[in-house]
């Protein structure tokens, strides 16, 4: 079976009324931190933030958004905030970020792109893994999550990584 065909598109004030229910959701499962939509709103407007609605290539439906930092970082290392996939298990993580990567080190000429995941997500962490992410470090207990603390793992991938598998 073939995996579904996703493409990027620059995100607008209007598809907020998917990506708000969509961060909830992600928020729910303690994969990601809430944003508000003024902070969204913001990450649209600012030329160093990217913010990119993925929508499946053939139906053209929102199955979910990615957001890059640090598009201007003068040391080219940005950050992969955040990718919030609605449906799962359909191959769009992987292509997606397959995706997000050519984008970083080709259009932006990033040198290193890193990220942070919560280490009991271990679908991300493999996933990450699998195309050539390394971990960094643990981040110890770094995130309140109620009344307990999460830790989260501390990836990366550079330049001549991607290059190599590419």
């Amino acid at each position: 079976m073939n995996s579904p065909t996703a493409q990027l598109r620059p995100t607008t004030p209007d598809d907020l009324d998917f990506v708000l229910p969509a961060e909830a959701a992600a928020h729910a499962a303690g994969y990601v931190r809430l944003w508000t939509r003024d902070r969204h709103l913001q990450t649209l407007a600012d030329a160093n933030e990217g913010h990119w609605i993925i929508e499946d290539a053939t139906t053209r439906d929102r199955v979910g958004y990615v957001i890059l930092l640090g598009l201007q970082d003068p040391d080219q290392c940005l950050l992969l905030k955040r990718i919030v996939i609605t449906q799962t298990g359909q191959g769009y993580g992987r292509e997606v970020l397959m995706q997000v990567l050519d984008k970083a080190f080709n259009e932006f000429a990033a040198h290193r792109v890193w990220l942070d995941v919560m280490e009991e997500n271990h679908r991300a962490r493999s996933l990450y893994r699998s195309l050539g992410f390394v971990e960094e470090g643990r981040l110890r207990e770094s995130v309140k999550l109620g009344e307990q603390f999460a830790s989260m793992w501390l990836m990366s991938m550079l330049r001549s990584e991607f290059l190599a598998r590419s």
